[in-house]
């Protein structure tokens, strides 16, 4: 009788020991919430056999205009880490992280110490073999023994208040630099692996995996892009690509998305359509490409698609690389 009251017992702590086991792996899954479509990307391949991410802003929606939705707003009160660019891209997110987000750690892609960040361009036609000399000096890109000490920077709410960009002096479409795709991974990984550790070698063998893709990326593109290629843009948000691949692009017919274009924006455009003999004009999905079907027709030249965010590219591991990738192949006849 006690034999079997003994395991009855042992049983019982057996169930619930289970019981615990499960629960505890349940819990252990991280709630992980980013903001666009290429940092999901990223995200995902680092989380890739463990779990994914939840995403915001699908399909072609510019992040400049997007306004959250209830379900969103769930999404960031539940997170336990949200990523996201930063105030100078998705300006929606500002508010939300303060007033509806509790416990989430909150990791903002521009304040990373190895982040290189460019200047916004002050004019919409852009010299020649643009120099990019006015860059921030974020020292050695291999160097990662110091993210542990990263934190605010003082320095970003001295940032001038330029009329078309009042979120701070740099551009924040740094992910367009696979380089600064690299110190992005290595930023999730370590912040994964610190709120789940037990996944914590994962993590890092899938960032050194993708880290490897990255440099093949990298490779591939230097080795193919047309480096001669006359073309101008609807929105200046590609000098991080430019400047990674030696491509200059002309000009763009905005700087600020929140401004459409005007008269002299356009005849500038026009002229040196004609001045330098440029090839293509590129629209973007996320922006009514009316303007650029006009000014293609007045001028004689080839129209393309650019996209930043990757707005009609399935959400996955392979959507990053398929961005750069169309970048550069759109450029191939230009």
């Amino acid at each position: 009788m006690k034999q079997n009251k003994t395991l009855i017992k042992l049983l019982k702590i057996l169930f619930f020991s289970i019981i615990f086991i499960i629960t505890s792996s349940v819990r252990a899954e991280l709630k992980v919430v980013t903001t666009i479509k290429p940092i999901h990307s990223l995200i995902t391949n680092v989380m890739h056999g463990i779990n994914e991410p939840n995403l915001i802003i699908e399909g072609s929606t510019s992040p400049h205009n997007f306004t959250l939705k209830p379900s969103h707003a769930k999404l960031l009160e539940e997170a336990d880490i949200i990523f996201w660019i930063g105030e100078g891209l998705e300006t929606f997110m500002e508010k939300p992280l303060d007033s509806i987000v509790k416990n989430a750690k909150i990791i903002e892609f521009m304040d990373l110490d190895n982040i290189e960040k460019l200047k916004f361009r002050e004019e919409n036609i852009f010299d020649d073999h643009n120099d990019h000399d006015d860059h921030d000096d974020h020292g050695d890109h291999d160097d990662h023994d110091d993210h542990d000490d990263h934190g605010d920077h003082d320095d970003h709410d001295d940032h001038g208040d330029h009329d078309d960009h009042i979120h701070g002096e740099f551009d924040a479409h740094i992910w367009l630099d696979p380089i600064n795709a690299k110190e992005m991974i290595h930023k999730i990984a370590h912040e994964l692996s610190e709120l789940d550790p037990v996944n914590k070698q994962k993590y890092f063998q899938n960032a050194d995996k993708t880290i490897k893709a990255l440099d093949q990326l990298i490779f591939d593109i230097d080795q193919n892009i047309n480096k001669e290629a006359r073309f101008v843009v609807f929105h200046d948000a590609y000098q991080y690509f430019e400047k990674r691949f030696g491509i200059y692009t002309s000009g763009a017919l905005t700087l600020n998305t929140d401004v459409l274009p005007g008269a002299k924006q356009i005849s500038d455009i026009q002229s040196i359509i004609k001045e330098k003999r440029v090839n293509c004009i590129f629209s973007e999905p996320q922006f009514n490409p009316k303007i650029i079907e006009t000014i293609a027709q007045d001028t004689g030249i080839k129209t393309g698609i650019f996209d930043p965010l990757g707005a009609n590219i399935e959400s996955d591991k392979k959507l990053y690389f398929k961005l750069l990738n169309n970048l550069t192949n759109n450029l191939e006849n230009c």
